[in-house]
């Protein structure tokens, strides 16, 4: 009777499964995280960039349409005194330009209107986001330390049981 070759290979494996011994697996590989803060969150201001930026923003919208509010005799520039509403309010209360004997100005004044206010509520609403967006300092870096590799390969087979009645060979190496 001539034995199969698979069979031939299977016998191979399972004796040196025996032979080579039954070796655990470790892991090669550790991973330290370190942090740059403290474990506790620390609580954080507003964002300082978004901060800025906001006020000079609303700042350099707003200085103009006070400074119109001040020296205009026109009663619909009074809102202006408002911030980021009073353009708008002073564009709906603006009347008929025809009251007023001339039209010359009133498109472009209109428009510097809506354009100041546009420029006002964006910066608003960057002081805004400057307070909800804040910055966090907290850093969390991830390392990796590595143990010393072996200085040659080795691979070890064990008899090992797969599933419910089956078994076979499991194979274990270090690289």
């Amino acid at each position: 009777m001539k034995a199969k070759p698979g069979s031939i290979l299977g016998a191979l494996a399972f004796a040196l499964a025996f032979a080579g011994g039954i070796t655990n697996a470790h892991a090669e590989e550790t991973v330290v995280v370190a942090s740059t803060a403290e474990d506790t969150p620390t609580p954080t201001g507003p964002n300082p960039r978004l901060l800025t930026s906001g006020i000079w923003t609303l700042g350099l919208s707003y200085v103009p349409a006070l400074v119109v509010a001040i020296e205009s005799d026109h009663p619909g520039d009074k809102y202006l005194f408002t911030p980021v509403a009073g353009p708008w309010l002073n564009l709906a209360h603006r009347g008929d330009c025809a009251d007023r004997g001339s039209c010359d100005n009133e498109t472009l004044n209109k428009v510097l209107l809506v354009t100041d206010g546009v420029f006002q509520g964006i910066g608003a609403l960057q002081i805004l986001g400057a307070f909800l967006l804040t910055d966090d300092p907290q850093t969390t870096v991830a390392t990796q330390k590595r143990e010393k590799q072996p200085d040659s390969a080795s691979v070890t087979f064990r008899p090992a049981r797969f599933g419910t009645g089956a078994y076979g060979v499991a194979a274990t190496g270090n690289f």
